[in-house]
């Protein structure tokens, strides 16, 4: 996923774990890691806000010592996956600072993404902003 050459920021990453614990949208939240530091926390959504046709949504954050990131959301549906991806890495494709779009959030697909603030609290409140605005979409879509 991630075009980074920078070490992922443990600090950073525990500090936004403790953060997304206690969003109304998360229902659990896992942490992987590599050489004792945390590597990549994950979010699973709550199941109960979203309309029975998706099985699953998940949210996947990766922060760097450099302050590159991966914010990677998925949802999973009976017939397939709906995700996008909001990075600031080096991209071949685009801005350091991106968005793949979805349905796919395919890498050739990134456009430039300008965020108000990159700061890791920010970039997250931004992100749990969108994920709730995709679910009242789901509900619409459902009428």
């Amino acid at each position: 996923m991630s075009g980074s050459v920078a070490p992922v920021d443990d600090a950073v990453l525990r500090s936004i774990r403790d953060r997304v614990r206690t969003h109304p949208v998360i229902d659990t939240v896992t942490a992987e890691r590599t050489g004792g530091l945390l590597s990549m926390i994950q979010a699973a959504c709550d199941p109960d806000r979203y309309p029975a046709h998706i099985t699953a949504a998940r949210l996947e954050i990766r922060w760097y010592t450099n302050d590159d990131y991966n914010f990677h959301y998925i949802e999973t549906h009976a017939g397939g996956t709906w995700q996008c991806r909001w990075d600031r890495h080096p991209n071949p494709h685009t801005e350091r600072t991106h968005f793949h779009p979805p349905p796919d959030a395919r890498s050739t697909d990134a456009i430039a993404d300008t965020p108000p603030e990159q700061h890791p609290a920010a970039m997250l409140t931004r992100t749990l902003a969108n994920i709730r605005d995709r679910i009242e979409t789901l509900w619409k879509n459902t009428e």
